[in-house]
């Protein structure tokens, strides 16, 4: 990771994130921050719910793990709040999906169920 970039919080859309699945460097993590029951009925393959990782960053992750922060709609306001709180945990680099499930789904990607 490049430290000059350390701290800001990027933004992408759902065909990049769709390009980055199954590949692992550099490591990602996608937190779906819908409500557990919309991430239950269907999520990016791999994403976890914001909702089970407590007060912390998640499970795996280290300071070279991007987070990849994904809402229910475009532009999701509680996109900013995962991603602050994030920042907040410690996390070098936080990216928001800026279209949200909404994209992803008229592009018409995969998901996977809980």
């Amino acid at each position: 990771m490049d430290p000059h970039f350390d701290g800001v919080i990027f933004k992408t859309h759902a065909a990049e994130v769709r390009r980055r699945i199954g590949r692992s460097f550099p490591p990602y993590c996608v937190v779906d921050v819908r409500p557990r029951e919309d991430w239950e009925r269907g999520h990016i393959p791999g994403a976890v719910s914001e909702k089970d990782r407590g007060p912390a960053l998640p499970a795996g992750t280290t300071e070279r793990t991007e987070l990849i922060v994904v809402g229910a709609q475009p532009e999701d306001p509680a996109m900013r709040v995962a991603s602050l709180d994030l920042r907040r945990l410690g996390a070098h680099r936080v990216v928001e999906m800026t279209g949200g499930m909404t994209e992803w789904a008229l592009a018409g990607y995969p998901t996977e169920k809980a």
